[in-house]
């Protein structure tokens, strides 16, 4: 079986060492001066023992590189379509005395029935080892089949998986952040997609700094909204974003 086609099947995939040391390194490091803040989630479900640094690809380069990963461009295309968006991407701490997450699904805000396609590609990158015990992700396997029955949480599992690895779920996937009753922290990246008619979560034109506009790649350009969606979605003033932008 493929990994899209275990995607489709289950819900979800891992795959693991998709990022080395070095790379989990260095994106620790541009996070901690963030996390150095000390700012708490606002609601049981942000975490109150939880910290998120938002907007990453206003913070550093390093992030552009698993936002727009083959693999995971694969599996947004084969489930979204051509066209489709970025829609967040941020950094989640969990630290101990964290409390499970209630369980949800990404694609929710989209008030469709289920069962439906998924609206959403979720991808969350481990740059801690993912255990039981620290918070690791919990997902409630084929739950993107169902309907709008809400999952018990004993019907969840949590994804166990060593830093450097990758979760691609679908939208319509259950799950929700574990517990972590460690006496360590657990960092994640959760980055999420959406269908090219969909409103992205974050705003990404006003949230990247025109300068840094340039520096990114095609792909992440488009990724974020300078793109035009076909007959004529996204133009400005008639003309392509980017070039409105450079004027």
């Amino acid at each position: 079986m493929t990994h899209l086609e275990e995607l489709e099947e289950n819900g979800y995939v891992i795959l693991e060492g998709v990022l080395d040391r070095s790379q989990q390194e260095a994106l620790h490091g541009v996070l901690q001066p963030h996390f150095e803040r000390h700012l708490f989630g606002r609601n049981p479900f942000e975490g109150h023992n939880t910290q998120r640094v938002y907007g990453l690809l206003a913070k550093s380069r390093l992030f552009d590189g698993l936002v727009a990963h083959p693999a995971v461009m694969a599996a947004c295309e084969a489930t979204l379509g051509p066209g489709f968006l970025l829609s967040v991407a941020h950094a989640i701490l969990i630290h101990p005395g964290e409390v499970a997450q209630s369980l949800h699904h990404d694609d929710s805000f989209y008030p469709l029935p289920r069962p439906r396609k998924a609206l959403g590609v979720s991808t969350i990158w481990a740059l801690d080892d993912f255990t039981e015990d620290n918070g690791a992700t919990r997902i409630v396997p084929g739950s993107h089949r169902w309907n709008g029955d809400r999952p018990d949480d004993a019907e969840a599992k949590p994804v166990i998986m060593p830093s450097g690895s990758l979760l691609i779920f679908l939208g319509t996937l259950y799950h929700g952040g574990g517990e972590n009753c460690s006496a360590g922290s657990r960092l994640g990246l959760t980055i999420q997609y959406c269908p090219a008619w969909a409103r992205q979560q974050e705003n990404f034109i006003l949230g990247v700094p025109a300068g840094e506009v340039p520096r990114l790649s095609d792909t992440v350009q488009e990724l974020i909204g300078y793109g035009i969606h076909p007959p004529f979605m996204g133009h400005v003033d008639g003309r392509h974003p980017l070039k409105a932008l450079q004027t």
